[in-house]
């Protein structure tokens, strides 16, 4: 037999008695292991003290050990199967015959399989190396069975930008060039949209009992568009079919013209438009501009209402006059903006702010000479950033971050809601209780007002539960406003005395100047940090 390096044993029979070789391992190898040796004995009924086996056992070194006073017929090599868990490996631990007992053969091995209803067939040659070297306790894998080949999902590759964030071009004098930023991506009749990469469902694979194993599911995708666009005859590629802009919308690709106006005034009266908006001139107060997709107003927005379900670029600014209002499903870029209301889905950039309420539900960036904002509520989710916050004048100025504006905007509307519910009640459930208390004491009542106190039963049980509702996710909502936060306040110049800043619930007003710093929330506090 060739060098054993894991630990092993060998039965030797004599008359009447039974002895047992151990043999400890060698450079490195296993020691043999004790559970292996009794289920080995057990099966055979060969009888043995367990303990003082045991006992020799773990000196792991070369002994002869008498396990009975028994005469046993000779002991055959044997050899024992473990299937993998996967079902994908068969492996073999051989264990040797006494001095007297047969060895195996491949014909035993075969057999061994087809009782344990194996499939695969045992792999010669490494039986071979086993009759060749006799190493016993030792695994081999005698079958394997044929590896299932994953697929992979299916996926679109879109050949536009699908999340543009709007960055101005900063001029040398610091000034920024909102003339040079446009959120709006044209495309031309023909132009690849989107190229879709089909899935591969892989192959299916065979255990070593001969079963199918198949693969992971994988994900199809289709392409999704709206009007004039088409998919190309081989199915892969999205084209446009007109000349246009191009929008992701919820994995929808669109595509739209462009409706393009000189002004929006009494000569076009409101405008609704399914697609893109350029105006080359001016939004003039009391009407209305709305466009599913982008909007560009090369002019001003005066007290007018302008409202995109993609991103604004204003070139001249927002001149609101404490009545307009401007909403984006994405970006605003304008170049300033002055008494409106302006919300954006995303991020807001402009060259100043002054007495306005503006919230975005990702960053506020106020960059440029003046980059200052001056008066009113300013909010976002993530980052305020400007050159110079607060005023000398001690005009009230408000930042706020790490709540998004729109969750708080809910907070409120469910706050609102509850109220009006409760009011409700209060006036319907006394009338219910009362009516309920006399037909209890006998009282017959109109039919008809049995109806209406059962409705009015009905409405109060329907407020309840809106009351109920709303309240767990007001309960939601409030853990998150609590919650710590990476937002921050990022000063490039001077913070003023007098300034209130939020910080996710938490308030600091400034008691003194701040220069170049940036303002975080800590330990439920609002902290001051140099730049």
């Amino acid at each position: 037999m060739g060098t054993q390096e894991n630990g092993y044993f060998r039965i030797k029979e004599g008359e009447g008695e039974t002895f047992i070789e151990l043999f400890g391992s060698k450079n490195g190898g296993k020691p043999l292991d004790m559970s292996e040796l009794e289920e080995y004995l057990t099966i055979r009924r060969i009888n043995f003290d367990k303990m003082s086996l045991a006992s020799s056992v773990r000196e792991n070194k070369d002994m002869s050990v008498r396990l009975n006073r028994e005469t046993i017929h000779p002991v055959n090599e044997a050899m024992t199967l473990f299937v993998s868990d996967d079902k994908m490996t068969v492996t073999a631990r051989f264990y040797p015959p006494s001095q007297h007992g047969g060895v195996m053969t491949m014909d035993e091995v075969q057999g061994d399989f087809r009782a344990k209803h194996i499939k695969a067939a045992p792999n010669e040659t490494v039986f071979g190396d086993f009759l060749k070297n006799r190493v016993y306790c030792t695994d081999y894998v005698l079958a394997v069975g044929k590896p299932v080949q994953e697929g992979h999902d299916g996926s679109i590759e879109y050949c536009f930008d699908t999340d543009p964030l709007a960055k101005p071009k900063l001029n040398e004098d610091g000034s920024v060039d909102f003339h040079a930023l446009s959120l709006v991506h044209a495309c031309t009749k023909g132009q690849v949209l989107a190229i879709l990469h089909k899935e591969d469902p892989g192959v299916p694979g065979v255990n070593v009992f001969g079963e199918i194993a198949k693969p992971r599911d994988v994900k199809r995708v289709a392409f999704k568009h709206g009007r004039d666009v088409y998919i190309s005859e081989d199915g892969k590629e999205l084209h446009s079919g007109v000349d246009g802009h191009v929008n992701l919308i919820d994995g929808t690709v669109f595509v739209s013209g462009v409706l393009e106006l000189e002004n929006v005034d009494v000569a076009t009266g409101d405008v609704n438009f399914e697609g893109n908006v350029s105006v080359a001139g001016n939004v003039a107060t009391g009407y209305k501009l709305s466009a599913t997709g982008d909007i560009e107003i090369k002019g001003i927005i005066e007290a007018a209402e302008v409202t995109a379900g993609g991103s604004i670029t204003v070139v001249k600014g927002i001149n609101g006059m404490s009545k307009g209002v401007v909403k984006a499903g994405k970006d605003i870029a304008t170049k300033y903006i002055n008494s409106a209301t302006v919300e954006a889905g995303a991020n807001i950039r402009s060259e100043l702010i002054l007495n306005s309420k503006v919230s975005a539900s990702e960053k506020i960036v106020v960059q440029g000479k003046k980059g200052f904002i001056t008066g009113g509520y300013v909010r976002s989710a993530k980052e305020i950033e400007a050159k110079i916050i607060g005023s000398e004048m001690g005009v009230d100025t408000v930042i706020e971050v790490g709540v998004d504006p729109a969750l708080k905007a809910r907070f409120a509307k469910l706050t609102k809601d509850n109220e009006e519910y409760r009011k409700k009640i209060a006036m319907m459930e006394p009338v219910v209780v009362a009516a309920t208390t006399r037909m209890k004491k006998g009282e017959k009542l109109p039919p008809e007002q049995v109806q209406k106190i059962i409705e009015l039963s009905n409405e109060v049980k329907k407020e309840k539960q809106y009351i109920e509702d709303n309240t767990k996710e007001l309960a939601s909502l409030s853990v998150s406003f609590d919650s710590d936060t990476d937002a921050q306040i990022v000063v490039n110049g001077q913070a003023h005395a007098g300034t209130r800043l939020i910080i996710s619930e938490a308030n600091l007003v400034l008691k003194t100047d701040y220069h170049y710093c940036r303002f975080k929330k800590e330990s439920g506090d609002v902290k001051m940090i140099g730049l």
